[in-house]
Formats: C-alpha cells, sequence, structure tokens
C-alpha cells in the first residue's frame, strides 16, 4: 500500500499507477503460506482495523 497526504501530492503518476497494478496481481497471487512467511520475515506488515 502506498499513502501520501495530499498536501505532498495530488495524485501518483500514470507509471506508478502501472507499477503498482503489477505488484497487486503478484501480491493477490500470494497463497496464505507465502503472505504469512512474508509476515513473519517482516517483508509484509499485518494491519488491523481498531
Amino acid at each position: 500500500m502506498y499513502g501520501f497526504a495530499k498536501s505532498e501530492r495530488a495524485n501518483i503518476e500514470r507509471d506508478e499507477e502501472k507499477e503498482f497494478k503489477v505488484a497487486a496481481k503478484h501480491i493477490l497471487a500470494l497463497t496464505e503460506k507465502q503472505l504469512a512467511d512474508l509476515v513473519s520475515r517482516g517483508d509484509f506488515v499485518e494491519v488491523k482495523n481498531a
């Protein structure tokens, strides 16, 4: 996920959007085990709603 304050940027660039879409395809194709491994290694951080 990529976040920024609207006071810093109006929006992401088209090339950034394309890269995020490619990354999303890879992430969405991961298995539960692969995701758990990434979280346990600290490569991904699980964020839970409060």
